[in-house]
């Protein structure tokens, strides 16, 4: 039995002198591994269609409990990535997580969607790299049920203060006059506490500028063809793109590996 599946590749792995595995983002299948017979060879004529990053139509059969391509057509494979070393660190990044974040039989077409034209934009300059890092982690975040609440004060419910706090530990923000009080309510639900852990515990409840807030709600909020209908000068963008970062990896309980590389190459 043939099945006809478009996939986008997250990761190639060795798995014989000549063959390859794909592990897939899918829509109907979610994350699945795959077997590209003959892979390794330069002279593979599905080589195009299975190198990461790249979105593509395949025809798989069955065998011995493995999926083996036997037909494969290339959609988009996103090329003005690999000349780039910040846009190919980024777009490893996307993939990284997305492979952390789905699984197997997990319909998620907005997500795969959201991986797709994070991609393009990356590859297309349509957005600065440090832009669609932050769009993609909050979207991400959204998607897979972890959005933070940042429309109003987790303790005293108000909409409006002279400024607000995002604690990272819960995923919310605080106004300044709870802020004490929703530090200390954390430090009690702990079994015990000293003081380095209390200075670090402190320190991941920190302001949250106005700008950053309103573009983080949004981003969680706006139809997924507007992700990037919005601007902000560069301080602000600097702190968007802190707090997604940081609150997709405390959420993930993770640090992907490919963040770091992207850190150190976009700091050049």
């Amino acid at each position: 039995m043939l099945i006809g599946i478009k996939g986008l590749v997250l990761k190639t792995i060795q798995r014989t002198d000549s063959d390859r595995l794909i592990v897939l983002f899918t829509v109907e299948r979610g994350k699945i591994t795959v077997c590209a017979k003959g892979s390794r060879s330069s002279k593979s004529k599905i080589l195009p269609c299975i190198e990461p990053f790249a979105y593509s139509e395949f025809v798989l059969y069955e065998k011995d409990g493995f999926f083996w391509i036997k037909e494969a057509m290339l959609i988009e494979n996103f090329y003005a990535i690999r000349e780039d070393v910040v846009k190919l660190a980024l777009a490893s990044y996307i993939c990284e997580v997305l492979d952390i974040t789905v699984y197997e039989n997990m319909q998620e077409l907005e997500l795969l969607r959201l991986g797709l034209n994070s991609l393009y934009a990356t590859a297309t300059d349509l957005r600065p790299p440090k832009t669609v890092k932050a769009v993609f982690e909050m979207r991400a975040s959204m998607l897979l049920g972890f959005a933070p609440n940042v429309e109003t004060c987790s303790v005293c419910h108000r909409g409006k203060a002279r400024e607000f706090f995002f604690a990272l530990h819960d995923g919310e923000i605080v106004c300044s006059s709870c802020r004490e009080r929703s530090l200390k309510e954390y430090m009690n639900s702990r079994t015990s506490v000293n003081a380095e852990e209390e200075i670090r515990f402190a320190s991941q409840i920190f302001r949250i500028e106005e700008d950053v807030r309103l573009a983080i709600l949004y981003i969680i909020g706006c139809p997924a063809d507007k992700i990037y209908g919005f601007t902000m000068d560069e301080n602000e963008l600097n702190s968007l793109a802190k707090l997604c970062e940081e609150h997709l990896t405390y959420r993930l309980e993770k640090k992907p590996k490919t963040l770091d590389f992207y850190n150190e190459v976009s700091a050049l």
